[in-house]
């Protein structure tokens, strides 16, 4: 007589155990994937932030260091007797505001119906760092500037000025300080204190 072969086969436990193992890798596995996505969100978003920190810095750091002793105009109103306006309020800034002259403005070949000479001011407004520029050195009454937002989530704005070999909190001198220091506070980073050279300073 023939043997009959018995057959085996997984039970309804070690399926359900299984299943149950290949859920927790699986599940782990999707951990690991939404840990790296989110690490490399993250990097790029810190990366970005730096890159605009300095970017701004860049941007400060060219109109600072090319300020010239040149009386400034606002809003069509007469030469003021001082070559940088600044303060707290000034330019409508809801903290220090600070406002000059600069030259170096590129215009290659004058391609541009301007001079070389940029009225430049620095404000902030809504927590942000707004810059500030006119087409011209001297505005008519009612010209609006042209404003660029270089950082955002910024919770104050100061300025400080080096002479007489310390910085001083104001500025009301008729001449042109030896340095600036820009003062911001962020929401996230803090603190962080720039200090520039003004080339035309005494």
């Amino acid at each position: 007589m023939k043997r009959l072969k018995t057959q085996h086969g997984f039970t309804l436990i070690e399926i359900m155990i299984a299943i149950g193992i290949f859920s927790l890798i699986g599940l782990a596995s999707t951990q690991v994937l939404f840990s790296v996505l989110r690490s490399d969100e993250l990097s790029q978003k810190s990366v970005a932030e730096i890159t605009r920190m300095q970017r701004t810095f860049q941007i400060m750091q060219r109109d600072i260091m090319q300020i010239t002793a040149r009386k400034t105009r606002i809003n069509g109103g007469e030469p003021q007797d001082t070559f940088l306006l600044a303060g707290e309020g000034m330019i409508e800034s809801d903290d220090d505001g600070i406002a000059f002259t600069r030259l170096g403005w590129r215009n290659p070949a004058q391609m541009f119906p301007r001079g070389t000479v940029q009225a430049v001011g620095y404000r902030l407004q809504e927590n942000k760092l707004q810059r500030l520029h006119y087409l011209y050195p001297d505005q008519e009454t009612g010209t609006e500037p042209q404003v660029t937002t270089l950082l955002e989530s910024v919770e104050n704005l100061k300025f400080e000025y080096f002479d007489n070999k310390k910085w001083q909190k104001n500025w009301q001198g008729s001449k042109l300080p030896r340095g600036i220091a820009v003062i911001l506070t962020t929401e996230k980073h803090g603190e962080i204190r720039w200090q520039f050279m003004v080339a035309g300073g005494q």
